[in-house]
């Protein structure tokens, strides 16, 4: 299958990128600046902004194959590499971003949209430990998650088949098994982690398989899900 991804010079992005073309799939990536990409066989590598639907556009049309899915693993970029540091992104970059990639899917036939949100997003804020509200709605977590929000909704009113993704705590290590604990994370954990490479793998599990037993591709409406390891 052939996958386009927005986001995959971040750190879940390559992991997608490595997962996808190890399982023998080939993949288009929409990065800004085409050197933070190394060159492999099955990646094309195309210079652009997801803030443009042309460069989107031109992203689909890279290769003689059609995406047969668009895997979104973008995050807004902030002063630092600290997740309480100032945000340096406009407050709707993920939600914009995303609705460019709806409209170019659109435009194009392409039905399927795999994307990285995060626990704590739109109903699943219910169900976090009471620090966590804290730390995710009163610190400058709360700009990138006030994104996130926009991006959920968005994407559930999109008409398109999706599949949004929120894991738990980002770590880094090997993949493990993934749990999954429903649309809104009912009995999550304050110290509940995941590795970024569990989630990639994850993603691209959701992007070739069909989530109702009907064949790869075939998702059927949408779904919401919070994972753990």
């Amino acid at each position: 299958m052939h996958f386009l991804i927005l986001g995959g010079n971040g750190r879940t992005g390559r992991l997608v990128i490595a997962c996808a073309l190890a399982r023998n799939h080939t993949i288009t990536a929409l990065v800004r600046n085409p050197t933070t990409l190394q060159p492999r066989p099955g990646l094309t590598i195309v210079t652009g902004n997801p803030l443009s639907q042309d460069d989107i556009s031109t992203a689909f049309t890279a290769t003689p194959t059609s995406p047969a899915a668009v895997i979104i693993t973008l995050s807004a970029p902030r002063a630092s590499d600290s997740p309480f540091a100032v945000p340096a992104a406009p407050p709707r970059l993920m939600a914009d971003c995303s609705a460019n990639a709806v409209a170019v899917m659109k435009a194009h036939g392409v039905r399927k949209i795999v994307t990285l949100s995060a626990l704590g997003v739109g109903d699943s804020f219910a169900s976090l430990p009471f620090v966590l509200k804290l730390l995710f709605r009163k610190s400058n977590m709360s700009y990138q998650f006030a994104d996130h929000d926009l991006v959920d909704k968005e994407t559930k009113e999109s008409g398109l088949d999706y599949v949004l993704v929120r894991p738990a705590m980002l770590t880094d290590g090997e993949a493990r098994q993934v749990r999954e604990l429903g649309e809104r994370g009912e009995g999550v954990k304050l110290f509940d982690k995941i590795s970024r490479e569990s989630v990639a793998r994850f993603l691209v599990d959701k992007a070739e398989e069909g989530e109702t037993g009907e064949g790869k591709g075939k998702v059927k409406g949408g779904r919401t899900v919070v994972i753990v390891n």
